[in-house]
Parts: structure tokens; C-alpha cells; sequence
């Protein structure tokens, strides 16, 4: 069981506004963010990657920085 996330993770996290959210990383040809799945070299992925539950990680956008909790994180066999 892998704690930290890498290609292929599904993350549960936390905004700085309490909303949670889920994505898996996943390949380019496989993104689709309406179903929450997100290209593992998004802005969003590199943020995420190799962190751990409990972990805070701060994400960078042209709209500016937000610190993101992350939840929990799957693999899905």
C-alpha cells in the first residue's frame, strides 16, 4: 500500500475553503477533468505529487496560491 502519491493515485483533498475534492492522475491521453481525472503534469498533479495524508501542499495558479490538505490516497487495482 503506497502512501505518498504518484501516476495513477486517486487523492481526496481539501480546499482552504473547506470544499473537498477528488482526482486520479493519470495519463495526458487519459485526462478528463469532468471526471476528475487530471494529466499526472497538471499544475494541480505536481502539486499533489509525493505527498502524504495529512500532508499540506500549496498550489500555484495564475490566480494565485491555495494550500490544499490532502485527505486520503487510493490505488485502485
Amino acid at each position: 500500500h503506497l502512501t505518498q502519491v504518484f501516476f495513477g493515485a486517486t487523492v481526496t483533498f481539501a480546499h482552504d475553503d473547506d470544499t473537498e475534492q477528488t482526482v486520479t492522475l493519470v495519463g495526458v491521453d487519459e485526462a478528463d477533468a469532468g471526471a476528475g481525472r487530471i494529466s499526472w503534469l497538471s499544475p494541480m498533479a505536481k502539486a499533489l505529487l509525493k505527498a502524504s495524508a495529512g500532508d499540506m501542499v500549496e498550489l500555484r495558479s495564475p490566480a494565485g496560491s491555495k494550500m490544499l490538505e490532502i485527505l486520503t490516497i487510493r490505488y485502485i487495482a
